[in-house]
C-alpha cells in the first residue's frame, strides 16, 4: 500500500517543480525595483526619445530674471533669454558698447560750435589817490572821491572750427569704432547663446542617460531577482546568480554616477545663465530627431557676409584708416572763429562835497568776433610720429580682418563638418537600438527555454544600456553640431 502511493507523490513534486519554475520566470513585483522605480516606464521597444525625465520637481527659488512656477520647465528659449539678461560677458559687452557710443558723441565737440555763458560780478574800493572822479552834469561839473565800484557783467560767446579736417576725421573714427563695439556685442552675446545651448543640451544629455542608467538597473534587477529564484529549485548554477549580482551592482554604480553628473551640469548651466546656485532650474528634455543639414557652400558664404566678427573687424580697419588719414590732415591748416558779446552794468558811489554819496549808474555792451588761422610748421617730430602710430594700426587692422576671414571659414567647415557627423550618426545609433532591442528579446526567450545561457542574456543587456546610450549622445551632439554652426555662421542674432 505504501509503495502504491510513491508514483501519486513523484507526480505532486514535479507539479510543485513546475510551480516554483513558473513563479521564478515571471517577473518580480514592481514594489522590489530600486528606489525611483514608480517612474513612468516606458514600453518594450520605445526609443529613448520617448522615455521620460528624471529628476525630481524644482522646490527652491527660481532664478534671477523670470520667475518660475512650483513643477514648471524652462524651455531652451527661456534659458537664453535669462542668460543674455544675467550673464557677465554680454553684460560686460553692452558696457563696453555704451562707452563706445559715448566716444563718438563727444567727438562732435571738435565740429559743432561751442557757446558759453558767464555771470561776472566785481567791488572795487579804490584807494585815496585813485579816487578822484570828475562827474559831469547838465548845469555843473562836480568833483568828489569815488568811495566804490561795482561792476556786473553777462557774458555770452561761441567758438566753432570754421575748418578742421582733423576733427571730421575723428568724429569719424569715432563711429566707426562705435559700430565695431555694437558688432562686437553682438558676437559675444551670440557666443553666450551657444554657451548656453552647449550647456543646456549638455544638461538634458545628463538626465537622458540617467534615465537609461536607471532603466537599465531595473532590468539586472529583475535578473537577479529571477537568477535566486532558479537557483533556488535547482534550474541554474550558482555563477548565473552571482553574475546577475555583479551585473545589478555595475548598473547601481552607473545610476549613482548619472544621477550625479545631472546635478553638475545643471550647476555649470546656472553659473553661465548668472544665477545663484541654489535657485531651481529644472528643464524640458525633449530632444528631437528633426536636425536639418543645411548646405556647405551656403554656410560659409553667408558667414563671411554676416559674421558680426567680421563686421567688427571691418569696422576697426576703416576707423584705422580714418585715423590715418587725421594723422596726416594735421599739416593742413586750422581756422577757429570766435564771437562774444558783453552787457556790463557799472555803479559807482561818489562822495561829492556839499551833495553826501552819489550813486551814478552807466551801461555798456561790448561786441568781440576773432578768427585765428593756425598753420603747424615744427612740432618735435609729433606730426611724424603720429603718421607712423597711425600707419602701424591700419596695417594691423588689416592683417586682422583678413585672418579673421581664414579664420571664420575654417570655423564654418569644421562646424559644418561635426554637425554632418552628428545627424549620420543619428540614424546608426537608432538603427543599433533597434537591432540591441531585438537581440534582448531573443536572448531573454532563449535564456528562459533553456537554450541559452546567462552570459548571453547580460551580453545583451550591456548592448542593449550602449545601444540607448549611444543613440541619446547621438541627438545630444546633433543639437550641440546644430548651435556650433549657427554661432559659426552667425547670421542670426540675440
Amino acid at each position: 500500500m505504501i509503495e502504491g502511493f510513491k508514483p501519486l507523490r513523484a507526480q505532486a513534486a514535479l507539479v510543485t517543480g513546475a510551480i516554483v519554475v513558473w513563479m521564478a520566470l515571471m517577473p518580480p513585483a514592481r514594489a522590489a525595483a530600486q528606489p525611483g522605480a514608480d517612474r513612468v516606464e516606458a514600453p518594450s521597444g520605445a526609443a529613448p526619445d520617448s522615455l521620460p525625465a528624471g529628476g525630481p520637481a524644482p522646490t527652491g527659488a527660481a532664478p534671477a530674471g523670470p520667475q518660475a512656477r512650483a513643477g514648471e520647465r524652462w524651455s531652451l528659449a527661456r534659458v537664453v533669454a535669462a542668460a543674455l539678461e544675467g550673464n557677465v560677458d554680454a553684460r560686460a559687452a553692452h558696457a563696453r558698447t555704451v562707452q563706445a557710443r559715448g566716444s563718438a558723441l563727444r567727438a562732435w565737440s571738435g565740429i559743432l560750435p561751442s557757446v558759453t555763458g558767464q555771470l561776472i560780478y566785481n567791488h572795487i574800493v579804490p584807494d585815496k589817490q585813485s579816487s578822484l572822479t570828475v562827474v559831469y552834469t547838465p548845469t555843473d561839473t562836480l568833483s568828489g572821491l569815488t568811495k566804490r565800484e561795482q561792476l556786473q557783467t553777462a557774458e555770452a560767446g561761441v567758438r566753432s572750427n570754421l575748418f578742421s579736417v582733423p576733427a571730421w576725421s575723428e568724429k569719424r573714427r569715432q563711429s566707426l569704432l562705435r559700430r565695431g563695439a555694437e558688432e562686437s556685442e553682438a558676437e559675444a552675446r551670440n557666443g553666450v547663446v551657444y554657451a548656453v545651448k552647449q550647456q543646456y543640451f549638455a544638461l538634458v544629455k545628463a538626465e537622458r542617460l540617467a534615465e537609461v542608467a536607471r532603466e537599465s538597473e531595473r532590468l539586472a534587477r529583475d535578473e537577479e531577482s529571477r537568477a535566486e529564484a532558479l537557483f533556488e529549485v535547482g534550474t541554474v548554477a550558482r555563477g548565473d546568480v552571482l553574475k546577475a549580482r555583479a551585473r545589478r551592482a555595475t548598473t547601481q554604480l552607473d545610476r549613482i554616477r548619472a544621477d550625479n553628473q545631472i546635478e553638475i551640469q545643471r550647476s555649470k548651466l546656472k553659473q553661465i545663465m548668472g544665477v545663484k546656485p541654489g535657485a531651481a532650474l529644472e528643464i524640458d528634455p525633449t530632444l528631437g530627431e528633426g536636425v536639418a543639414l543645411p548646405d556647405s557652400g551656403e554656410s560659409v558664404r553667408t558667414a563671411l557676409s554676416s559674421r558680426p566678427e567680421l563686421s567688427r573687424a571691418s569696422a576697426v580697419e576703416r576707423a584705422a584708416r580714418s585715423g590715418l588719414f587725421g594723422a596726416r590732415s594735421e599739416r593742413l591748416p586750422k581756422v577757429v572763429g570766435d564771437l562774444a558779446v558783453d552787457r556790463s552794468k557799472i555803479t559807482d558811489r561818489v562822495s561829492v562835497s556839499g551833495f553826501g554819496d552819489l550813486d551814478f549808474d552807466r551801461y555798456a555792451t561790448e561786441w568781440q568776433g576773432t578768427v585765428r588761422l593756425t598753420l603747424p610748421f615744427f612740432d618735435g617730430f609729433a606730426l611724424e610720429g603720429g603718421m607712423k602710430s597711425a600707419k602701424g594700426t591700419l596695417l594691423e587692422a588689416e592683417a586682422q580682418r583678413r585672418q579673421r576671414e581664414v579664420d571664420v571659414a575654417v570655423e564654418v567647415q569644421q562646424a559644418w563638418l561635426s554637425m554632418r557627423e552628428a545627424v549620420q550618426r543619428i540614424d546608426v545609433a537608432k538603427e543599433g537600438l533597434a537591432s540591441a532591442e531585438e537581440d534582448y528579446s531573443f536572448s531573454k526567450g532563449r535564456y528562459e527555454l533553456g537554450a541559452g545561457t546567462f552570459l548571453d542574456l547580460l551580453n545583451a543587456q550591456v548592448n542593449l544600456a550602449q545601444a540607448k546610450q549611444s543613440y541619446v549622445e547621438a541627438l545630444a551632439d546633433a543639437h550641440v553640431a546644430e548651435a556650433a554652426l549657427e554661432q559659426a555662421v552667425g547670421s542670426r542674432r540675440y
